[in-house]
C-alpha cells in the first residue's frame, strides 16, 4: 500500500500526469484553428470558405466534437452565398464502452442550421458541393468487376456481417430548427422552390447490431409552409420485422407539384393526409397495413390546353388498407373506403361554358380486393346536382336582340314562346340524383342492384342550321378534321393487328353487365325548340313514370324478359302510357311495347311533314293503341289509330290542283269518307315488316302508321264501293301513297264524230248505272280532239289559230252532246256533270275521246 501511494507521489508520475493533461489541453486548444487550416484547401476546391468565426473543437477528455457558428459560402457567384450554416453540433462518444464492444453516441444533436440543395439541368449541388453522378459506361465497368457468382455474393456479404460485431448505442439524437431550400429547375420549365423547415426531429432508444436493430422516431416540420408530423417504432432483427408509423401532412400546396405533370397549364390547391400503418419486412417481401387514413383535397384548380376543373373538396377515406410487395411488384391490394367530391365544375377556358358540374358525388362503403381475380363493391354511389352543357350567358346587347328576333318569329308562327328562357341557354341536362345501389365490379363482370333517377330535366334547342344551340362542342373543328383525315393501309393494318387479339379475347371472357331495376322518380320533363323549321316547333315531355325490371346479357339470363313501363305527358293535354319488355341480349333480340297515346295535336308535326311530304296538317288529334313486337328485324302487331276533326292541305296550292285535275283524291277527301257521324275515322291497321329497310325511321312512326292507316281503309273501301264497274274504272295510289287516283277510263270518238254512236252503248251503260248509284258523285267531263277531226295530218302540231279555234269547238260540240245524252238515257242532274276546256293531243297515234274524272 505504501509502494503504491508512493508511486502516485513520485515526482515521475506528476510529470507524465502533466503531460497527458497538456496534450489533451493542447489539442483542444488547437483543434479548430487546425482544424479549419486542414479543411480550408478541401473547401477551396470547390469554391467554398468558412467564416470566421466558425469554431470546431474536439474535446478529448470527453471524447466531444463541438461545432459552433458553422457558416459555409460559397464563392461561384458574383455574390457571396451561404450554402450550410449550423448554431451548434454536439456528438460525444463514451469510448469506455468500446471495451464491451458498444458504441455509445452519449450526446448527439444540431441546432440551428441551414442547408441548400439545388439541381439544374441533372446537375445536384447539396451545400455548395457538386455530387459527380456515374456515367453508364462506368456503371457497367464496375458492375463487370464485381463478382457475378451468387454465392460469392452470399458468402462475402456474410463475411462482412460477422466481421462487425459492434452495438451502435444512441439513447437520444436531436435536430432542431433546420431549415432546407431545395431548388430544381430545368430547361424546359421554370425553377421550382421547396422550404424543408424541421422544428425537431428526434431519435431515441437506437439500438443497432447486425442481427438486432430497433428505435423510434419522432419528426415535426414544415414543407412549403404545410405542417408535417411523423412517429415510428421499429423493432427489426436482421433488418426484417415490423415499423410501427403515424403521419400527418397538412394543407401542402399542390402546386409544388405541377412541374411533375407537363400536360398541366394549371395546378392549385392544398393537401391533407394523416395515416396509422405498420409496414412490415420480411423473406419473402414487404406488407404495408393502414389501419385507418384519410386524404383531403381543397380548393383544387387543374388547367388543360382547353378545359379547367375546378373542385371544392375531395375527401378519401381508407381503413383496413394492406399491400403486399414482391420483388417491387404488388401481389395483393385490399381495403375498406369512401371517397366525397364536392362542388366540381368542369369548363372552357376560353368560353367559360360548364361543360360538367356536380354539387357532390359520394362513394360509400368501397371494399375493394385487387388480386388475381380483382372486385369492388360500393354499397351507393349517389350524384347530386348533376349539370351536362351549359354555355354561358349572353350579353344584355346580344340577349334582348335575340329575344326580339324569337318573338317576332313566334309571332308570325302564331305561337307563345317563352324568349327569355331560351335566350338563357339552359344546360343540355340536369339531374337532382342520381343512385347507384349496391355495386359489384368484377374483373367480368358489373351488376348493379339498383339504378334511380330523380328529377332528369333536358334541353334541345336546334338552330335555324340545325346545331345544336346549348350544345358545347368539346373540340374544335379544325382538330376533328385532322381526326377525320384517313390513315395510311400501314396503320390500318397494325390496328387490326392490336385490335383483333383484345376483340377476341372480350369474347371469350364473356364480360357481363346486370341491374335488377331500374326507376325515374319525380317529375322528369324533357323541352324541345326546333328554330330550324316552319312554323318552329315546341314541345315538353314529361316523365311520370319510367321503370325497367332486371336486365342481363348473363349467358343463363339472356333469354329472360325485362319489363318496362313508361308513363308520361306531352304539352298540356297529351299522355301516353306504354309497357312490354326487352331481350336486346338473346339470341334473336326481341320487343315488345303495348300501351296507347292519347290527345296528341297533329297539326304540331305539320313542321317536319311539309318538307318530306309537301303535306301540312290543318287540325286534328291523334289517340293510337299499340300492340307491336319487334324480333330481330322483323316488326310485327296491330295499331288501332283514331282520329278526331283531321284536315290536310298541300303546301304548294298549284300542286293540289295539278293533282285534282289528273282526277287525284286528296288525303282529306279520302278521309272524309271515313268519317262517321262525329267526324271521327277509327281504323285498325296491322303493322309488318323489316327495320331493315332504310326507309324505316322511328321519327316518323306516328306518320307512318296514320298514312298507312287512311290509304290502306281509303283504298279498300274506294275497291269495295266501285268493283260493279271495274271495266270502266281504275284506281291508283299517287303522291307518295298521300292520294288515291280515283279515274275513269276515257270514251273513245272517231275522227269527226259528236253525237255518241253504238259503238259506245255498253260504256255509257255502265257509266249511267254508277251515276245513278253513287247520287254523290260528280264528274268532270273533258273534250280532247285530234288533227284528224278537222283533216290536218296526224302528229302534227296545230299552230294555227283558225284550226285551233276549229277543234276546240268540235270539243264542245261533242262534250255538249254527252251531256245531253246522259241528262236525256241517265235522268243525271246536270249539276253532277261539269264541263271542262276542250283540249288537243297531236301526239303521233293520238285518237279523239272524252276523259272523265272525279
Amino acid at each position: 500500500m505504501a509502494s503504491l501511494l508512493s508511486f502516485f507521489t513520485h515526482k515521475f508520475f506528476k510529470i507524465l500526469l502533466a503531460l497527458y493533461l497538456g496534450l489533451f489541453l493542447l489539442i483542444w486548444l488547437i483543434s479548430s484553428p487546425l482544424a479549419k487550416y486542414l479543411i480550408s484547401p478541401i473547401l477551396a476546391e470547390q469554391q467554398l470558405h468558412l467564416s470566421d468565426d466558425a469554431s470546431i473543437r474536439f474535446n478529448p477528455f470527453l471524447m466531444r466534437l463541438t461545432l459552433s457558428d458553422i457558416n459555409l459560402i460559397s464563392n461561384k457567384d458574383t455574390q457571396p452565398e451561404t450554402v450550410f450554416s449550423l448554431a451548434k453540433l454536439k456528438l460525444q462518444i463514451e469510448l469506455w464502452q468500446l471495451a464491451f464492444d458498444k458504441i455509445v453516441l452519449s450526446e448527439f444533436s444540431l441546432t440551428k442550421g441551414s442547408l441548400k440543395v439545388t439541381q439544374h439541368d441533372g446537375h445536384l449541388v447539396i451545400a455548395g458541393i457538386e455530387i459527380p453522378h456515374s456515367t453508364a459506361a462506368e456503371l457497367n465497368t464496375e458492375q463487370s468487376t464485381e463478382p457475378t457468382n451468387d454465392q460469392a455474393i452470399t458468402e462475402a456479404t456474410a463475411e462482412t456481417a460477422t466481421d462487425f460485431s459492434y452495438q451502435l448505442v444512441l439513447p437520444h439524437f436531436l435536430l432542431s430548427k433546420f431549415q432546407i431550400e431545395i431548388e430544381i429547375s430545368n430547361q424546359e420549365q421554370k425553377s421550382k422552390n421547396h422550404h424543408i423547415e424541421i422544428e425537431e426531429l428526434s431519435l431515441s432508444l437506437v439500438k443497432a447490431t447486425q442481427t438486432q436493430q430497433e428505435g423510434n422516431l419522432a419528426l415535426t416540420a414544415l414543407i412549403d409552409k404545410s405542417s408535417l408530423a411523423l412517429s415510428a417504432n421499429a423493432q427489426l432483427t436482421s433488418g426484417k420485422g415490423d415499423i410501427h408509423s403515424q403521419l400527418s401532412l397538412t394543407n401542402y400546396p399542390i402546386e409544388k407539384l405541377a412541374r411533375y405533370v407537363e400536360q398541366l397549364t394549371e395546378l392549385k390547391g392544398s393537401l391533407s393526409f394523416n395515416s396509422q400503418h405498420t409496414i412490415t419486412l420480411a423473406e419473402q417481401g414487404t406488407s404495408i397495413r393502414v389501419k385507418k387514413a384519410n386524404l383531403n383535397v381543397q380548393n383544387l384548380i387543374v388547367g388543360l390546353e382547353q378545359q379547367h376543373l375546378t373542385l371544392n373538396n375531395l375527401v378519401l377515406h381508407f381503413s383496413e388498407f394492406a399491400v403486399d410487395l414482391q420483388d417491387n411488384l404488388i401481389t395483393h391490394l385490399a381495403g375498406t373506403s369512401s371517397l366525397i367530391l364536392t362542388e366540381a365544375v368542369l369548363s372552357q377556358k376560353e368560353s367559360k361554358a360548364t361543360i360538367i358540374a356536380f354539387k357532390q358525388l359520394s362513394l360509400a362503403d368501397i371494399n375493394f380486393v385487387l388480386d388475381d381475380e380483382p372486385s369492388i363493391d360500393i354499397t351507393d354511389i349517389i350524384l347530386d346536382e348533376f349539370l351536362f352543357s351549359k354555355k354561358a350567358n349572353l350579353t344584355d346587347a346580344v340577349a334582348r336582340k335575340a329575344m326580339a328576333k324569337i318573338n317576332q318569329r313566334s309571332a308570325e308562327d302564331g305561337l307563345d314562346i317563352a324568349a327569355e328562357e331560351i335566350v338563357k341557354l339552359p344546360p343540355v341536362m340536369q339531374l337532382k340524383q342520381l343512385t347507384l345501389n349496391n355495386l359489384h365490379i368484377h374483373e367480368k363482370s358489373i351488376t348493379i342492384n339498383s339504378i334511380i333517377f330523380d328529377t332528369l330535366t333536358g334541353d334541345i334547342i336546334v338552330k335555324e342550321n340545325k346545331e345544336i344551340a346549348n350544345l358545347i362542342a368539346l373540340a374544335n373543328k379544325s382538330a376533328e378534321q385532322k381526326t377525320a383525315e384517313p390513315a395510311t393501309t400501314e396503320n390500318v393494318i397494325v390496328l387490326a393487328e392490336h385490335t383483333a387479339p383484345k376483340t377476341e379475347k372480350i369474347a371469350h371472357d364473356g364480360f357481363t353487365f346486370s341491374f335488377k331495376e331500374l326507376h325515374f322518380i319525380n317529375e322528369s320533363a324533357l323541352n324541345f325548340t326546333d328554330f330550324s323549321v316552319e312554323p318552329i316547333y315546341q314541345r315538353t315531355l314529361f316523365i311520370d313514370t319510367f321503370d325497367i325490371g332486371a336486365l342481363s346479357n348473363a349467358k343463363e339470363k339472356q333469354a329472360k324478359p325485362t319489363p318496362y313501363t313508361l308513363v308520361g305527358r306531352s304539352n298540356k293535354y297529351a299522355n301516353f302510357n306504354l309497357s312490354g319488355y326487352l331481350q336486346p341480349f338473346a339470341t334473336v333480340p326481341s320487343y315488345h311495347i303495348k300501351g296507347d297515346f292519347k290527345e296528341f295535336s297533329l297539326p304540331a308535326i305539320s313542321s317536319y311533314l311539309k318538307e318530306s311530304t309537301g303535306l301540312e296538317v290543318k287540325t286534328g288529334r291523334l289517340n293510337t293503341a299499340l300492340d307491336i313486337t319487334l324480333i330481330g328485324d322483323e316488326l310485327a302487331g296491330n295499331v288501332v289509330v283514331l282520329l278526331e276533326g283531321l284536315e290536310t292541305g298541300f303546301v304548294d296550292s298549284e300542286e293540289a290542283g295539278s293533282l285534282i285535275d289528273q282526277g287525284a283524291l286528296p288525303l282529306n277527301m279520302a278521309m272524309g269518307m271515313l268519317k262517321d257521324s262525329d267526324g271521327n275515322v277509327e281504323l285498325d291497321v296491322p303493322i309488318s315488316g323489316s327495320t331493315a329497310d332504310p326507309k324505316f325511321g322511328l321519327s316518323s312512326i306516328v306518320t307512318l302508321i296514320t298514312k298507312k292507316a287512311i290509304i290502306s281503309a281509303t283504298q279498300d273501301y274506294l275497291l269495295t264501293t266501285f268493283v260493279p264497274y271495274a271495266n270502266i274504272v281504275s284506281i291508283a295510289i299517287t303522291a307518295g301513297e298521300f292520294a288515291l287516283k280515283l279515274r275513269f277510263d276515257d270514251l273513245d270518238y272517231q275522227v269527226k264524230q259528236v253525237a255518241p254512236g253504238k259503238h259506245q252503248a255498253a260504256y255509257l251503260k255502265d257509266f249511267i248505272a254508277l251515276m245513278q248509284d253513287k247520287t254523290d258523285t260528280r264528274v268532270t267531263i273533258c273534250a280532247i280532239s285530234t288533227p284528224a277531226d278537222i283533216g290536218l295530218k296526224a302528229g302534227v302540231s296545230v299552230s294555227d289559230k283558225a284550226a285551233i279555234k276549229r277543234l276546240i269547238n268540235l270539243g264542245e260540240q261533242r262534250e255538249h252532246a254527252l251531256k245531253d245524252y246522259l241528262i236525256d238515257h241517265g235522268n243525271i242532274e246536270s249539276s253532277r256533270i261539269l264541263l271542262c276546256k276542250p283540249q288537243i293531243d297531236s301526239d303521233k297515234g293520238a285518237m279523239p275521246r272524252i276523259a272523265i274524272s272525279v
